[in-house]
């Protein structure tokens, strides 16, 4: 049998490499079945559809390798889509994409709708972009995360210090939280955080009126 005539019908017949008592095989999955000249056919050239089901396995799976790197060098870029649903609308992204920007943690899976990117992501860089771009924009995200934490930890950090400095409690914030007392007359309370020279902190609430 040509090559051709082989990969015709393992592909007609969703042929497949099986192995049974360590002997190796052809497996028919269906759902079309083989007729017995057929599966004659088959039984007399069982090295040679063995042998292409084997070299058709190998370049699915070059093919595959090929896929992820085009994908993660930007040769092939990521389109995203809008997907306007019942419960949940927003750009949506699938297969290896959706996959490379999962692991970024720009995309996140939302059972029963499908991958859903961050808005962010597409306010920096539009409905296509490329996978470097994206971890470029992961990056810079992270950095300014960073700094901004690092900022925060140095301010809090410098009202401990004045405190310390001066014996006396230095504020932090001031936030309102629902009145916790229903025997009050009041919608809010008003919460104040203080850095004690200690180096603890106090929290007081107070109720308005």
């Amino acid at each position: 049998m040509k090559k051709e005539e082989i990969r015709e019908m393992i592909q007609k017949y969703r042929m497949e490499l099986a192995t049974r008592n360590g002997r190796e095989g052809v497996l028919v999955a269906g759902p079309k079945r083989l007729n017995q000249k057929q599966v004659e056919l088959v039984r007399e050239n069982r090295d040679a559809f063995i042998a292409e089901l084997k070299a058709m396995k190998a370049e699915e799976e070059a093919k595959e390798v090929a896929e992820w790197e085009a994908l993660k060098t930007g040769e092939t870029k990521i389109t995203v889509h809008y997907h306007d649903g019942e419960y949940l609308s927003g750009y949506t992204v699938h297969g290896k994409a959706a996959k490379l920007l999962e692991k970024l943690g720009l995309a996140k899976w939302v059972s029963g709708w499908g991958y859903l990117i961050e808005d962010k992501l597409i306010e920096a860089l539009g409905e296509e972009f490329t996978y470097p771009q994206a971890v470029e924009y992961f990056r810079l995200a992270e950095e300014e995360k960073a700094r901004k934490k690092a900022e925060k930890e140095a301010a809090l950090q410098e009202k401990f210090d004045e405190a310390k400095a001066t014996g006396k409690p230095v504020i932090i914030r001031k936030y309102t939280v629902p009145c916790e007392d229903p025997r009050e007359e009041c919608n809010m309370d008003i919460v104040t955080e203080y850095a004690m020279p200690d180096g603890s902190i106090k929290r007081t609430q107070h109720h308005t009126w």
